[in-house]
């Protein structure tokens, strides 16, 4: 059975963080997260200016983890960049925490 996260991945596309040789989330491809803050943060927020559908933010919630799309600060964990954009109103994904 596909988890929310392997279904999203599968729909989005999120690209890898060339940034980071040991960045989070990594599938063997390399991994998917960006940081908060230095060089990671700054190349999010380009992204997010010229493409703001393709950022999405990992934050943590009451009830766990989840990603949302668009650039948030509040809880953030990280963010993650995608091939394809959100489109309309995109529920958050449950990360889950096998």
């Amino acid at each position: 059975m596909i988890d929310a996260m392997e279904a999203w991945c599968n729909t989005y596309k999120p690209i890898v963080n060339h940034l980071d040789p040991d960045a989070s989330f990594d599938d063997g491809n390399g991994g998917i997260m960006f940081e908060t803050y230095g060089a990671e943060e700054v190349y999010v927020r380009r992204t997010a200016r010229v493409d703001p559908q393709r950022v999405w933010t990992y934050v943590d919630g009451d009830g766990g983890t989840f990603i949302v799309s668009g650039m948030h600060f509040v809880n953030r964990i990280g963010y993650f960049i995608t091939e394809l954009p959100a489109v309309g109103d995109v529920p958050q994904i449950e990360v889950s925490q096998d």
